[in-house]
């Protein structure tokens, strides 16, 4: 095939990303502007960079991946794995996160917790970061070594170039405007495909795939040892994992703290809710077909390359350089997010906190691009991890699993209770942490057994989670200390929940997006 299309289409894309660039540099004239954009973007540009954030061509190739391997589970991640959580977060956590005021969650810790909560989560946040984003730069070598040919190393260096350069010109601004043009490109690149896979084929006509088709009626009630069981999905995927990070992710968060007003914060993850629906269909049918059209998938191809494989035999080269512009402008957008959140972590969260508190401005713009630069260089080391797992989507859920599951637990009790105070936070925290390390050494060496790495993530996730819980309750219960000042106002109580302001616009758009995602839910059983 001839490749020439796709990198004249790539270089059309770094000069207007480039351009981006320099366009919101003007407006980055401070450290909190470089890095949050607070309360100063549009609703509708929020809302896409909100979506396109966790929808970007790293969830593309690992969720067609998913499908390919796992069938159309991979639907899970989208609709129970997403769409209730992202009602949760707009209804009752956008309300609570923007009457506090604060630039960032770890600000909203320290004022619930306390400053060690803070301290605890923006160093846990400093690793995972540099992890997920090792995770893209792996995504995009490996997109570019199975459609040119490129050694994997030349394709990390060339990635890391490309997003050291907006980043480091527009910050937060360029990272949003580009993640809205790469979330656009997709959308043209991948509608083909999908339409190829499901209507020329007709593979699903045909019914040869079996049960992989059937999201539900196809799963165990509780049986670890399957590949996948409701209680591992609804459990671990549905409320852990999904609500443990739409409610506190901080690239998300970033985000939605960026729109102007109230009411508009509270409809962004809605309207990104919708986008997820339709993402998901762009995605995993692609990725079923993959199964049946890819000799060799999952032996000689790793399913990481189900996507790219696929278009490479299917596209012309109009298409192909769609395609291509269209996942390596996702892959290296989603890398700026995380990067760009790790210098925001660092300057603001750490060094400006705690080491060096009354620094200039321009001090903090150029520690913080410094910072920028190192996050890279992390994630160039992290990104060969991603060959011990087999798909990206497993690598990303064992993280999550890990860190996220514990965080969200005390996160909730600090939600929804005044009682438990910092110490019994870090306890519950550290417990939950140990727990999920404990248990994936365990499922490494063989001493306990699951049908997939995701069931053992799932698991691990509801462990975690419940060990947490019971720790950090029992703490506060065994030592009780005195809440911050500020902590009352800062928590949900169950009878303030139908005061908390909600317009009617927020309670349809919520309405519709529960009831489109119960009737696929529905449809796919």
């Amino acid at each position: 095939m001839n490749l020439a299309p796709c990198f004249v289409a790539l270089a059309l894309y770094l000069c207007i990303v480039i351009a981006i660039g320099m366009w919101t540099r003007r407006r980055a004239c401070n450290p909190d502007s470089f890095f949050y954009a607070h309360r100063s973007l549009p609703l509708l540009a929020v809302a896409a960079s909100f979506f396109a954030a966790n929808s970007g061509a790293l969830d593309a190739l690992g969720l067609a991946a998913m499908a390919a391997q796992y069938g159309v589970q991979a639907f899970h991640f989208f609709w129970i794995g997403a769409i209730p959580a992202m009602v949760f977060s707009s209804l009752w956590l956008m309300p609570l996160y923007r009457r506090s005021g604060v630039l960032n969650l770890p600000e909203w810790l320290e004022l619930r917790f306390g400053p060690r909560m803070r301290l605890l989560n923006t160093c846990l946040l400093l690793v995972m970061l540099p992890l997920l984003a090792g995770i893209g730069l792996y995504a995009a070598s490996l997109l570019l070594e199975t459609l040119t040919g490129i050694s994997f190393m030349a394709g990390l260096c060339v990635a890391a170039a490309v997003v050291l350069v907006f980043v480091l010109l527009g910050g937060i601004r360029a990272t949003i405007y580009t993640e809205i043009l790469q979330l656009l490109l997709m959308v043209i690149a991948f509608a083909p495909l999908m339409w190829r896979a499901v209507f020329h084929h007709a593979l699903f006509v045909s019914g040869q795939f079996g049960t992989t088709t059937h999201l539900w009626t196809s799963l165990p009630l509780v049986q670890p040892h399957a590949t996948l069981d409701v209680a591992g999905v609804v459990l671990g995927l549905g409320f852990v994992l999904s609500f443990g990070y739409w409610c506190t992710d901080f690239v998300l968060m970033q985000r939605a703290f960026a729109v102007r007003s109230d009411d508009a914060a509270q409809r962004v993850p809605l309207l990104a809710g919708f986008g997820k629906l339709v993402f998901s269909m762009l995605i995993v049918l692609p990725g079923l077909a993959a199964v049946r059209l890819l000799p060799g998938l999952g032996t000689t191809l790793r399913f990481d390359q189900a996507l790219p494989a696929l278009m490479r035999q299917t596209y012309g080269s109009i298409l192909m350089a769609i395609g291509f512009t269209a996942i390596a402008a996702g892959l290296t957008s989603n890398l700026g997010a995380n990067v760009t959140a790790t210098g925001a972590l660092f300057t603001s969260g750490l060094y400006r906190r705690y080491l060096a508190p009354d620094r200039s401005d321009k001090h903090y713009m150029l520690l913080g691009r410094s910072a920028i630069v190192v996050a890279m260089l992390i994630s160039l080391c992290a990104s060969f991890l991603s060959f011990h797992f087999g798909n990206l989507m497993e690598q990303i859920q064992w993280i999550f699993s890990t860190f996220g599951a514990p965080f969200w637990a005390v996160f909730l009790l600090g939600l929804f209770t005044v009682s438990v105070g910092e110490s019994a936070a870090l306890s519950g925290f550290i417990s939950g942490a140990v727990v999920a390390i404990l248990h994936n050494v365990a499922f490494r060496m063989g001493y306990v057994h699951y049908g997939s790495i995701m069931a053992s993530n799932f698991y691990s996730a509801i462990y975690s989670f419940t060990c947490a819980i019971v720790i950090a309750t029992l703490s506060s219960r065994l030592s009780p200390s005195k809440p911050p000042p500020a902590a009352v106002e800062h928590t949900i109580r169950w009878s303030d929940m139908r005061s908390l302001p909600h317009s009617r616009g927020s309670w349809i758009l919520a309405a519709l997006l529960l009831a489109t995602c119960a009737a696929l839910n529905y449809w796919w059983r």
